[in-house]
């Protein structure tokens, strides 16, 4: 995992570097916790909240399930979220989930 604070524009993005299945969004969730725990107060300039991943095959229920929780502290910190996608398979489940009404998706060239 990857991550950016870009202060200029307000994005805090996170790459991810594979599938997002149950053996990889497990150890995610404290690291992500501990992100926003560090990039919140005062000094937060994030407004947006970027994940990419462009280089992942696979989300699953364990997946999408972190999606949800991310999604949820990325509005209690008042602020949107955005998921970049290169798989039209990940992007199915986004569509199929209705993911796609909470968050924006952007399309990614296959990295």
């Amino acid at each position: 995992m990857k991550t950016h604070l870009d202060s200029k524009t307000g994005v805090l993005s996170v790459v991810l570097d594979g599938d997002l299945i149950s053996t990889t969004a497990e150890p995610l969730r404290p690291a992500i916790n501990k992100l926003f725990e560090a990039t919140s107060g005062k000094d937060a300039a994030w407004k947006l909240f970027r994940l990419d991943l462009s280089r992942a095959k696979m989300v699953d229920s364990v997946g999408l399930n972190f999606i949800v929780n991310v999604l949820k502290s990325v509005q209690q910190h008042g602020a949107k979220m955005q998921i970049v996608y290169a798989n039209q398979n990940v992007h199915r489940t986004f569509l199929f989930t209705r993911l796609d009404k909470h968050l924006e998706l952007l399309s990614s060239p296959v990295a």
